[in-house]
């Protein structure tokens, strides 16, 4: 089983001149010390506009800074947005060819379409109309960077006759990811060769038909290359301390507090679709603040997790890594019984938590945790 560190560059409440660029520079702090502590791969987000919640718009370059501080963890874009008026694919196929070239060989190209409506409106696009952008550019992509020649003609973008240069330091080319959170995503992952991410917090124990609905549609696959990338990776919150009371304390103090903004931008999920249903699009984000605030009040919006517990064994239960090394272990060890292949690890869910806290989870989960599962 291997492990990644994903950073968010959630920033909370403005006034933002100061809190912006020093989180960008604490999630690469978190990088760099991710790679000391033993973890397998760094995972960087791209998001458009959603204030206070992720800040980070190019992913890419999260991991190239740090690539250039770094020797041997790998880099995921988590995710590189797909969508030709986002970003075109000639782009994407260059800007991740340098990346690997410059890191020798460490990239991995994760994509999607988008989180919702308040990322893609602002493009000229619908939730509804993203599936065919991405599923055309990560079809083309690959022919990019192995192809001496290459051009395309489809219903999404154009390309004459070209080198598209440069091609990956990684031969044939990098390993390929896409997110999903339905079984007809995570199967058409598999079908396609590609590496699945699953971006939604689910207990270990609900995650397991996904696990094998990918596993039997990668076993018999119709990819989009020479790559294969049989890999399972899910996420799961972090807070791993010697103390495993201080850690919960954490969690209880930060858990809900991205919980409103999740029930505004996510509009990709049903529940959160419908609820919103009756908002014309595309939402002003003056009229996005306001649903936030709304939301804030909102007794019956929930975290996507558990957040007010004492109890170790519900935390353990419900997927979460949350306390001293030993019930982080056990944690870990329920993902990795259904057959999760990769534990993306997020220790900064918030803007509350001090850098040394975040800087401690890695370490002690490094020094405590991840020799167990090697």
């Amino acid at each position: 089983m291997d492990f990644g560190v994903f950073c968010t560059a959630v920033v909370g409440p403005p006034p933002w001149e100061e809190s912006e660029p020093e989180r960008f520079h604490q999630d690469l702090e978190m990088g760099v010390a991710a790679e000391a502590a033993g973890f397998d791969s760094f995972w960087a987000p791209e998001h458009h506009f959603l204030e206070e919640y992720s800040h980070n718009a190019a992913s890419h370059l999260a991991c190239l800074a740090v690539g250039m501080r770094t020797q041997r963890i790998r880099l995921v874009t988590g995710i590189f947005n797909l969508c030709s008026p986002i970003n075109h694919p000639i782009r994407v196929a260059e800007q991740i060819a340098m990346i690997d070239i410059y890191t020798k060989g460490r990239i991995e190209l994760g994509t999607g379409r988008g989180s919702g409506s308040t990322e893609v409106n602002a493009f000229g696009l619908r939730n509804d109309n993203t599936k065919g952008y991405w599923e055309e550019a990560i079809r083309a992509i690959p022919k990019m960077w192995t192809q001496d020649l290459f051009s395309w003609e489809g219903e999404h973008f154009n390309i004459p006759e070209r080198n598209v240069l440069p091609k990956p330091f990684q031969k044939p080319h990098p390993p390929l990811w896409v997110t999903a959170t339905n079984p007809e995503t995570v199967e058409l992952a598999g079908r396609m060769g590609l590496g699945v991410a699953v971006f939604s917090f689910q207990s270990p124990k609900a995650l397991e038909p996904l696990v094998e609905t990918y596993k039997r549609a990668i076993a018999n696959p119709d990819p989009v290359s020479d790559v294969i990338n049989d890999r399972f990776l899910t996420i799961a919150p972090l807070l791993c301390l010697e103390d495993g009371d201080e850690a919960r304390a954490w969690h209880r103090r930060r858990a809900d507090l991205t919980t409103a903004h999740f029930s505004v931008y996510f509009d990709t999920v049903p529940a959160i679709a419908e609820r919103l249903q009756a908002e014309p699009r595309p939402i002003p984000q003056r009229r996005l603040r306001e649903l936030i605030t709304q939301a804030k009040s909102d007794p019956g919006l929930t975290p996507p997790f558990p957040a007010d517990t004492n109890d170790p064994d519900v935390l353990v239960e419900s997927g979460l890594c949350v306390g001293n090394p030993e019930e982080v272990r056990r944690s870990i060890q329920n993902y990795r019984d259904v057959g999760v292949d990769e534990l993306g690890l997020i220790p900064r869910t918030s803007w509350i938590e001090p850098q040394e806290i975040v800087l401690e989870t890695v370490a002690t989960t490094g020094r405590s945790v991840l020799p167990h599962f090697r």
